[in-house]
């Protein structure tokens, strides 16, 4: 793409997130004490923090860059998790568009693309929300990341999975998948000595702020302890879990299953070559492994989903017409409450907002799953009488 193209999508972006922030409260910092207190720590005194708790700390990359930004500019740590708040959305959303726009070749698709992250609650407007995270420059990464697993230049691949893996823990997940799709397309001893660099570069960077860093808290559900073995293995056996899960992962794909068909997604994963189907569906496999053993947000693990979404979108959606495009983003703004601020009046409240939080089943959880099936049957619809399958006179324009 040219220079004037990528500025143009780069103010697109820039007006999106600034139209979301406008839409978008600020989290109650004094009312509630969730897993901001920890970053905002880190940013104030790195790892002279207290406590230092686990997971928390060995994140500890974003909170150290919102530290320098602040000690460089005089900005407060508040305005320094605003401002890579806001270019990580900028980022992404960017990205979004650059990299389906390169592998699809259209510009359609990477718009449609872009336009669908904007809207998914938990990609843009909840960064905006909680600004402490230290999610906003991970899904940038994972595109650029994933850009070099399908262009196989595996060096740049492995340096910015040592880096992002500081970040989120999800960063490691494409070097993981593009050495499974090399296992199973190319030579081994490609592979095996892309796995040895791998383990070689990888093993300290997890490791070694695990064992260095003096965490006095726990907040970790997997783990090498009794409780944390004895959790894992009980996680699967308990329904709350296993529906909000679902839930979550089926909520977050609503785009792309209220466009397309399976036997639609499947033709279109069947066209791509070999490595790079391969590398979608060990990507996602991970995901979804992380995901549940994550922690009790399953709706945040789920956005790093977005890959294969977007992905799908972006060969499929031009292919479909403008009303069912039309229909399909407005569905998900709906969804996604984009326009509603997240409630803060108290804890039970802003669970119920999106639904699937962790062990929580309420009335709330039952709307929010009709609702989503409502959605899904609309699709249905508008791509059955596509098809033809309904005569188009019960169906008047």
């Amino acid at each position: 793409m040219k220079t004037r193209d990528i500025l143009w999508v780069v103010c697109l972006s820039a007006i999106l997130v600034l139209g979301l922030d406008l839409l978008t409260n600020a989290i109650d910092t004094k009312k509630y004490a969730w897993d901001f207190v920890y970053y905002i720590a880190l940013a104030k005194d790195g790892f002279d923090a207290k406590p230092l708790a686990s997971p928390f700390v060995y994140r500890y990359l974003t909170p150290f860059i919102v530290n320098l930004i602040s000690k460089a500019s005089g900005l407060s740590i508040e305005h320094g998790f605003l401002a890579i708040a806001y270019f990580g959305a900028i980022a992404q959303l960017t990205g979004v568009f650059l990299f389906t726009h390169w592998l699809t070749r259209s510009r359609k698709g990477a718009v449609i693309a872009m336009a669908v992250t904007a809207l998914s609650l938990f990609n843009i407007k909840f960064l905006l929300f909680d600004i402490y995270r230290p999610d906003h420059l991970a899904y940038a990464l994972v595109l650029l990341q994933t850009y070099f697993a399908f262009e196989k230049k595996f060096l740049p691949l492995l340096i910015t999975t040592v880096i992002a893996s500081q970040i989120r823990e999800f960063n490691i997940v494409p070097l993981v998948a593009y050495l499974i799709a090399v296992s199973r397309t190319e030579e081994r001893p490609k592979f095996i000595g892309q796995a040895s660099l791998s383990v070689l570069s990888l093993l300290p960077a997890i490791i070694l702020p695990r064992l260095l860093i003096p965490v006095t808290e726990n907040y970790q559900i997997a783990g090498f302890s009794p409780e944390a073995i004895l959790t894992t293995l009980l996680l699967p056996f308990m329904p709350s879990v296993s529906i909000n899960f679902i839930f979550s992962i089926f909520a977050y794909l609503l785009p792309i299953l209220f466009l397309a068909d399976l036997k639609t997604i499947k033709a279109t994963l069947a066209g791509l070559p070999d490595d790079q189907r391969v590398y979608l569906y060990a990507y996602v496999i991970l995901v979804l492994f992380l995901s549940f053993l994550g922690g009790t947000d399953f709706f945040r693990f789920a956005t790093f989903l977005f890959l294969p979404q977007i992905i799908l979108l972006g060969f499929i959606a031009p292919q479909k017409s403008n009303l069912h495009v039309g229909s399909m983003l407005t569905v998900t703004f709906i969804f996604n409450r984009i326009w509603l601020p997240f409630p803060m009046a108290d804890r039970d409240q802003y669970r119920d907002f999106y639904g699937g939080h962790s062990l929580r089943l309420s009335w709330a959880t039952l709307y929010r799953a009709l609702e989503w099936l409502a959605f899904i049957l609309v699709g249905v619809v508008l791509r059955a009488k596509a098809k033809g399958t309904f005569p188009p006179s019960s169906f008047p324009d």
